[in-house]
């Protein structure tokens, strides 16, 4: 008789053994329900695994007891408590056998790979990104049962019975899903789906099997469904990109994938695929070899010492394009043959995407903000540099500035690969001068006082390069803003603020999700600095422009506002301090002349706050 060992994945619903010999061959498979023990208790979890081992090995024709080994790769037994109870069990069923127990993310990842480096993303009725690193690191993201987890079926099928019934309750637009919900389940109307939601024999299968029913819709352009389906797939590439952060691959990051939503739905894995290498630059993404269980026997072979044949995993996908941005999204295949409305719907589902993308690097941006805001303090500039849209992008925040912060115009600048004419008509080769961008630098002599943001959506812009090289000569910070990695200008750079958007609806659009993406970042970027240079008193513009009768009537409401004051009030403030808003909003809070009010915010470095308060000295930064 060849020695053989047993392994065996428990999970949530159902439970899977194989016994396989030291030549690397399956001799026998065997099935039993869930063993998971949070979810049909220890006896049902016990019952699980001994009802597939006796299957797999009457399948094989060999008795349990003769096994070199077995690793039990169970959902649910996390705790040093929970592996014991396993391993008593274990203990007194086949004494003489050596038992492991394993996580059985720990099982899929060595079935997907064949080997315990890299990552696993399943996705199921739950989900979990488990991964290992060459340290043998381990981390983990997800996996916390169906209610809290998101990308996984149960999450998916009552998304969509959430947008069946907010369509019904007019909170929402019509979606496909109704007729295909209903249709499904054999139900009559909305009413009867509620009832259906909430009967007492209701499980967690029955709603996780809704999903492949919101992903068809998707694939046909509904936009509740593709809404559904996108952010499912960044949840699950957010939880890959969390698992890679915390661990350290040398080179590329392997992932695999495992659980029927990814292994049986061509449509959904490949929109998580593009998700995960979009948020995970690095990531190259691997069909599995086996499944968990045949992971786990591959791990009782490593315990007892014997290393088995195994062949090399195949990427899901060839080589790509240069850059995701240059991809053609899946989400928008076929956009030609689409209603108006599945057009605009998968628009507006993407500028969600990049506005999420936006949320990532929010502590990027908070760092450039207070390394801008510490050199204009000290009499700095703020400059954008771009091409194409990206530069017009950084002309409109410069040159809405000045009316809105009351700041001068050569202290937020902008230039433009191809200079102003580039606003109006595209000039396309203007952006490939390195030369060119560097002598935009140099003609503004940028000092060590100034910042420098170089705006790219692909990270690569000759002129933008040569922009930020000339600027760092110059001893300048620079932030890159960029919606590629890797990318020239995020390595460049003192500080990347890198939202990864993805692929455009339209391809290679990026006047699209990277110009909405880069736009936010900008007002933010400008917003913030002058809040932090004292041009913001409360939530208020007190540094606004009264130059024409809209903002002068602005002004007018600011003081009344701030002051508790009439409109007449207020207007003879504004006169008697020459319609400056900051002065006349001291002078009206400290009962003071104007005279004295430009003192005080002289004192106070131009903030407010600190102006009227009793002793100027206390502004701080």
């Amino acid at each position: 008789m060849e020695d053989f060992v047993i392994g065996v994945d428990g999970g949530m619903s159902k439970t899977a053994a194989v016994v396989l010999d030291k030549r690397g061959r399956i001799l026998g498979r065997g099935a039993g329900g869930p063993a998971n023990p949070h979810v049909v208790g220890w006896e049902g979890a016990e019952r699980a695994i001994e009802e597939s081992i006796a299957r797999a090995t009457q399948a094989a024709h060999v008795e349990p007891y003769q096994a070199k080994a077995m690793m039990w790769a169970v959902g649910g037994v996390e705790r040093p408590g929970e592996r014991a109870r396993i391993l008593a069990f274990a203990a007194r069923r086949w004494p003489h056998v050596p038992v492991l127990v394993e996580n059985d993310a720990l099982a899929a990842l060595v079935g997907g790979l064949g080997k315990a480096q890299g990552i696993v993303l399943i996705a199921g009725t739950g989900m979990i990104a488990y991964g290992v690193d060459e340290r043998g690191q381990r981390a983990r993201a997800g996996g916390r049962g169906y209610h809290l987890d998101r990308g996984n079926g149960y999450a998916l099928g009552l998304a969509g019975l959430r947008a069946v019934l907010w369509a019904h309750d007019g909170m929402d637009m019509a979606t496909a899903l109704e007729e295909r919900l209903l249709s499904h389940l054999g139900l009559s109307g909305v009413d009867a789906l509620i009832e259906w939601l909430y009967g007492a024999d209701r499980s967690v299968g029955e709603i996780a099997a809704l999903a492949p029913l919101v992903i068809a819709a998707a694939e046909e352009g509904d936009t509740a469904a593709v809404d559904i389906v996108a952010q499912a797939a960044d949840a699950l590439a957010m939880s890959v990109r969390s698992v890679a952060g915390r661990l350290a691959f040398s080179r590329e990051v392997p992932v695999t994938f495992w659980g029927s939503l990814l292994t049986e739905n061509t449509f959904y894995r490949d929109v998580v695929d593009q998700a995960i290498r979009t948020q995970v630059p690095g990531a190259r993404i691997y069909l599995p070899l086996g499944d968990a269980a045949w992971g786990a026997a591959l791990l009782a072979w490593e315990h007892v010492g014997v290393e088995i044949p195994r062949s090399a995993p195949r990427p899901l996908q060839g080589e790509r394009g240069p850059w995701a941005s240059e991809e053609q999204n899946v989400l928008s295949r076929n956009l030609d043959r689409r209603s108006v409305a599945q057009i605009v719907g998968l628009m507006h589902v993407e500028d969600r995407r990049a506005v999420n993308a936006v949320r990532a690097v929010l502590p990027d941006v908070a760092r450039a903000v207070e390394a801008t805001a510490e050199r204009m303090r000290r009499g700095g500039r703020l400059i954008y540099v771009g091409a194409g849209t990206s530069g017009r992008l950084g002309v409109l925040d410069a040159s809405e500035c000045p009316p809105t912060f009351g700041i001068a115009p050569d202290r937020v600048v902008a230039v433009i690969a191809g200079g102003d004419a580039a606003l109006r008509t595209a000039l396309e080769g203007a952006e490939d001068s390195a030369e060119d961008g560097a002598r935009a630098v140099a003609d503004l002599q940028v000092g060590p006082l100034d910042t420098v943001v170089g705006i790219t959506a692909s990270g690569r812009t000759p002129y933008v390069v040569g922009a930020l090289e000339e600027a760092q000569r110059r001893g300048a910070l620079t932030i890159g803003v960029v919606c590629n990695l890797p990318a020239v200008v995020a390595d460049l750079a003192h500080i990347a603020i890198a939202p990864r958007v993805g692929p455009e609806v339209l391809t290679g659009s990026t006047r699209l999700k990277a110009g909405t993406a880069q736009k936010l970042v900008l007002n933010m970027l400008s917003t913030a600095v002058m809040v932090r240079l004292g041009k913001v008193y409360d939530n208020l513009m007190v540094d606004v422009q009264p130059a024409n009768q809209k903002l002068r009537s602005r002004a007018q409401r600011i003081l009344e506002s701030l002051a508790h004051i009439t409109e007449e009030e207020a207007k003879a403030v504004l006169e008697r301090s020459g319609w400056d808003v900051k002065v006349a909003l001291v002078s009206a809070l400290a009962g003071c002349s104007p005279e004295e009010a430009r003192e005080r915010l002289a004192k106070a470095q131009g903030f407010v706050r600190y102006a009227v308060s009793r002793n100027v000295e206390e502004k701080s930064q």
